[in-house]
């Protein structure tokens, strides 16, 4: 069955973890008033979405402010796991897409797909949330003075 979801400008947009640095699982979440998306993926798609963030925002020419962001609502309940990303222009000037797609199945035809139209700012500090992510599973994230989101 494929599961599809569009989510347009959402209240939160967040990468994060359940586990211990090491032994963590990653997830990708968006909300709005209805819905509440979560996304398996693995940390290599984290740390990509970022550095693929972050070059847009660069290519903008325009300082971006980081709008507040939460933490991930737990418990996590992903929907499927996530096998590509990619990025793009949003339908306003101030958007980006992102679009994720299932990791296919053998048994299903059309892999499931989620577009999630953030702004800016939640670009900004999705990128500022994922770097704070890969350190901290270093273990000296916090030794550099990074802080969860909240802090």
């Amino acid at each position: 069955m494929t599961d599809n979801y569009e989510i347009k400008n959402p209240q939160n947009f967040v990468a994060g973890t359940v586990g211990a640095p090491g032994a963590r699982i990653f997830y990708l979440q968006a909300h709005d008033e209805s819905l509440v998306l979560t996304l398996k993926v693995e940390k290599d798609q984290v740390q990509s979405l970022a550095s693929h963030l972050a070059e847009m925002l660069e290519d903008n020419n325009n300082p971006v402010a980081a709008v507040s962001a939460t933490e991930m609502i737990e418990p996590p309940n992903a929907v499927w796991t996530v096998g590509a990303l990619a990025i793009g222009p949003g339908e306003e000037p101030e958007q980006i897409v992102v679009v994720a797609q299932e990791l296919p199945d053998q048994e299903e035809s059309e892999p499931s797909q989620a577009h999630i139209q953030i702004s800016l700012g939640q670009a900004k500090a999705f990128v500022d949330h994922a770097l704070f992510l890969m350190e901290y599973g270093r273990d000296f994230g916090r030794q550099n003075g990074h802080k969860p989101i909240g802090e």
